[in-house]
C-alpha cells in the first residue's frame, strides 16, 4: 500500500495533457486517448515498480502528451542485470496489459485501435536509438562485450545509423508524423550527447568512492576501458596496480 502511495506522489501529469484530453473530448476521441495514456501509464509503472523493488531511487514519472518519463536514480555501477530489468519491465508490463484489454468486452470495438496504438508504442520505444528504451537496452547489452566508454561509442552509432535509415525513409516517403518523430530523436541524441562524459567520470567517481564485490576481474591499461560488473588491475609501464590505488592516485592528482 506504501509503494502505490510513493508512486501516486511521484506520478505528475503536464498540463498540456489536459488541454489534449479537453480536444478528445470535442473531437470525439476521448476514449482513444485513455487508451494511450492507460498503455503509456501501465508501461512507465513497470520502469518505475521494477527500480523500486531493486532499490533505485525513484523521483517521478512525468506524463506529456502521448509520452511519458520516468525518473529515477541508481549507481552506474549497478549490476547490468538489474538496469536491463529496469528497461524491460517497462515493454512487459504494456504488453501484459494489452493482452488483459484484449479479453474485455467493452474494448472489442476498438480492438484495431488498440492492436495498432499497443505495437506504435511498443516499436517506437523498442527503436535501438539513445535514449530510448532499445538504446538503453543496446547500451547495457553491449556493457557485456565492451567497456562502459565505449559502450557509449556504439549505441551512439548505432542510433545515428537508425536516424539516417528513417531520413532515408522520409525522403521516400515525406510524412509529417515521421519528420517530427526524427527532429525529436535527433534532439533526445545530442542532449544525452552532452552528458556521456559526465556519465563517464559518475562512472569511475562511484569506483573511487565505493568498494565494489565484482567476482570478474580483466587487466586494463587506462579508466577508459574499465568494463561494468568487472574489477580491473591496470597496467602502466610493465607495473600493475589494483584499482583502487590506481583511482587514489589518479585523484589525489588532480586535488
Amino acid at each position: 500500500m506504501s509503494t502505490i502511495k510513493s508512486i501516486l506522489n511521484k506520478t505528475h501529469i503536464h498540463p498540456s495533457c489536459y488541454f489534449l484530453l479537453l480536444l478528445s473530448v470535442f473531437s470525439a476521441n476521448f476514449f482513444i486517448v485513455i487508451l494511450i495514456i492507460s498503455l503509456l501509464f501501465i508501461h512507465e509503472l513497470g520502469h518505475f515498480i521494477t527500480a523500486h523493488i531493486l532499490g533505485f531511487e525513484t523521483i517521478s514519472i512525468t506524463f506529456y502528451p502521448f509520452g511519458g518519463v520516468s525518473k529515477f536514480f541508481h549507481d552506474l555501477n549497478c549490476p547490468i542485470k538489474h538496469e536491463l530489468l529496469v528497461l524491460l519491465m517497462g515493454p512487459i508490463f504494456q504488453t501484459l496489459f494489452y493482452l488483459f484489454l484484449t479479453t474485455l468486452n467493452c474494448i472489442s470495438s476498438y480492438l484495431d485501435i488498440l492492436k495498432s496504438i499497443h505495437y506504435s508504442i511498443l516499436f517506437f520505444n523498442l527503436l535501438p536509438i539513445y535514449p530510448l528504451d532499445g538504446g538503453r537496452i543496446f547500451q547495457c547489452l553491449s556493457c557485456y562485450f565492451i567497456s562502459y566508454n565505449a559502450s557509449f561509442k556504439f549505441i551512439y552509432l548505432l542510433s545515428s545509423f537508425f536516424i539516417i535509415l528513417f531520413l532515408i525513409i522520409f525522403y521516400l516517403n515525406p510524412t509529417l508524423n515521421l519528420l517530427l518523430i526524427i527532429i525529436l530523436l535527433i534532439i533526445k541524441l545530442c542532449k544525452e550527447h552532452k552528458n556521456i562524459k559526465y556519465y563517464f567520470e559518475r562512472f569511475i567517481l562511484e569506483r573511487y568512492l565505493h568498494r565494489y564485490n565484482f567476482k570478474k576481474s580483466t587487466i586494463v591499461t587506462k579508466v577508459e576501458d574499465f568494463k561494468r560488473d568487472y574489477c580491473h588491475l591496470i597496467k602502466v609501464n610493465n607495473k600493475y596496480f589494483e584499482e583502487q590505488e590506481f583511482l587514489n592516485l589518479k585523484y589525489k592528482k588532480m586535488l
